[in-house]
């Protein structure tokens, strides 16, 4: 999964569509109609399991500290204003990097594959705005390895997506987090006006992985692309959508 994952995202591009974005109805308002991302483009576009069993649960605070104590087998601070504070987590985080070492060093392997999966999904699915710090309540469901394959990542990946582009569009926010791989191929299959070129890969490989993504240049350049996104979109209509970009 790491493997599909874009090195290079376009800001811009992802910004125009944020605009476009109605939490309420979890759809992109577009001038022809609404459009969304849905389970069945999650399965094509990064090929990871969109069915199974769902993810809920909402640990409470206490949970989540006994059991990164438990899976990194060091102390865990108290919190303080009720946020946690050690050399592991920091407000409410915990540190990608050293969760990675505290595997190997552990010579566990359950706990070096625990560990491994925690930072793979918290860097790729579960992104959120402390970028070197991971989500502790996604450690909750790799406790029992037996059951991680049978999960519906997918859906929870969508869903926090769902999530996150609702809050990137609240009065003041400057940013967006979660699967932003799966947004921007989104836009890539959907809207050849704004797609790369295309390698050619197996048919059952990620769809991630056949766009050709150079680095986006930022500043003047980006608020420039920005403005090209937004009156591409203003201008588009249904025509200028592949309907059926899977096939």
């Amino acid at each position: 999964m790491a493997g599909c994952m874009m090195q290079h995202l376009d800001t811009a591009l992802i910004t125009a569509f944020v605009e476009r974005w109605q939490p309420d109805t979890n759809t992109f308002h577009m001038p022809f109609g609404e459009m969304s991302i849905l389970l069945h483009d999650v399965h094509h576009i990064l090929r990871i399991p969109v069915e199974g069993e769902l993810m809920r649960d909402d640990p409470h605070l206490d949970v989540l500290k006994l059991d990164m104590h438990d899976l990194v087998r060091v102390p865990v601070d108290g919190p303080v204003g009720g946020k946690w504070k050690s050399k592991w987590f920091l407000n409410g985080g915990i540190h990608a990097e050293g969760l990675l070492v505290r595997g190997r060093e552990m010579k566990i392997r359950d706990l070096e594959v625990q560990t491994y999966l925690f930072v793979l999904l918290g860097s790729t699915l579960f992104v959120d705005k402390s970028r070197d710090r991971l989500r502790p309540a996604i450690n909750v469901f790799l406790k029992d390895q037996r059951r991680v394959a049978g999960y519906a990542w997918g859906a929870a990946a969508l869903a926090y997506l769902y999530r996150q582009l609702g809050m990137a569009t609240r009065v003041g926010s400057k940013s967006i987090f979660g699967c932003l791989t799966l947004l921007q191929t989104w836009i890539y299959e959907y809207f050849p006006l704004f797609c790369p070129s295309q390698i050619l890969q197996a048919p059952d490989a990620p769809r991630a992985s056949s766009w050709v993504c150079h680095r986006f240049a930022g500043g003047d350049d980006a608020r420039q692309r920005l403005v090209q996104y937004r009156q591409m979109l203003d201008e588009m209509s249904g025509e200028d959508v592949s309907w059926t970009p899977y096939g």
